[in-house]
């Protein structure tokens, strides 16, 4: 007898299939794998699985764990960009995207614990809208899909592949950079580097590879409850809020505020606050314009670089006028979905 997908072959060679529906357990016509196959006799068990892709599904578990896994071949001439650090190297990774095999692997792992297809159906590289695109609008959506199904990431692990160059000097920020997509605090996500020991293509520096492993809890209200849908609704639209509360320009913030009272004469940052806020204006004013020169000659680092001085002296000013940044983030939220036109309208009106 042989036995294949549900159904067998009995010895004069025909085909008979199981009925799926019907359970077998101590039915007299229950085909039974043979010894030699199994090693004793063992009844074969047919089960029906219900499965809804459903957010509001009322049998949603605990907790889901997904896996992602992605490869790039490297090729020269190309940005390397990982965890959103583009580092230095003198080959990338192709790709149709920008190539970012981290965000690709963490995207992949967060769609798999939800059961939805993975990134290349969701994006596929023979849509022209997502060439050239950056990786975390992948990892963005993911999120989304996460936050609509009543879910949040619980920890993150990441394995990076690489013979060259080497990652440790780029981990935390990898790490910062993730927890801030995700909207997590960075203590629960881990980066980790290896190299191939020279083995095949990932040890001759010709691809990388990538590895995530994702726990998702349920989101649940103060009262142990699941979240409703309207609940779930408003999360996933304030997720990327939530995000930015938590990342980086929350701990800067927060930074700049304590080196208020430092020492004027070692801290430039004391220096600014006891010059005023007139100097601490003009400064802002001369980043945004080194952040347009910069734009208007077509030099990207010089834009990135130029962009966090900006960043930086627009949160010693926000300290200086006791704002902080959870304000800005309001009335980001408050903005979301209206036009643009229709806000300068009304300002104007004003």
């Amino acid at each position: 007898m042989f036995v294949l997908g549900g159904a067998w072959r009995t010895s004069r060679g025909r085909w008979r299939s199981l009925p799926v529906a019907a359970p077998l357990v101590g039915r007299r016509d229950c085909p039974r794998i043979p010894p030699h196959v199994s090693g004793r006799p063992t009844p074969i068990l047919a089960m029906t699985t219900t499965s809804s892709s459903s957010p509001s599904a009322t049998s949603q578990p605990a907790q889901r764990v997904g896996h992602g896994f992605d490869l790039h071949r490297l090729e020269a001439g190309l940005p390397l960009i990982l965890g959103g650090v583009r580092l230095q190297h003198d080959r990338g990774c192709a790709a149709h995207s920008d190539g970012d095999a981290v965000y690709h692997t963490v995207t992949d792992a967060i769609l798999g614990a939800l059961a939805l297809p993975d990134i290349g159906q969701l994006f596929p590289d023979s849509d022209p809208q997502w060439r050239g695109a950056t990786s975390d609008r992948f990892l963005r959506a993911a999120c989304e899909h996460m936050c609509q199904h009543g879910y949040r990431v619980s920890n993150l692990d990441v394995t990076v592949i690489l013979e060259k160059p080497k990652l440790s000097p780029h981990k935390e920020q990898m790490r910062q950079n993730l927890a801030l997509l995700i909207g997590i605090e960075p203590c629960l996500v881990n980066v980790k580097a290896k190299t191939h020991e020279k083995v095949d293509s990932l040890g001759e520096n010709r691809s990388v590879a990538c590895h995530a492993v994702v726990l998702l809890e349920r989101q649940m209200t103060r009262g142990g409850d699941t979240l409703s849908d309207e609940e779930r609704s408003a999360v996933s639209h304030q997720a990327p809020a939530t995000a930015m509360n938590r990342g980086l320009l929350e701990q800067l913030y927060a930074t700049i505020v304590d080196r208020k009272s430092a020492d004027a004469s070692t801290s430039w940052t004391a220096r600014l606050f006891a010059k005023g806020r007139h100097k601490i204006a003009q400064k802002v004013g001369e980043e945004a314009t080194e952040v347009v020169i910069g734009a208007v000659r077509d030099r990207r680092e010089e834009v990135i670089h130029e962009s966090a001085d900006l960043l930086y002296h627009l949160l010693v000013l926000w300290a200086d006028m006791r704002i902080q940044p959870a304000d800005v983030f309001a009335e980001l939220q408050r903005r979301r979905g209206q036009s643009g036109i229709a806000e300068k309208q009304k300002r104007t009106a004003e």
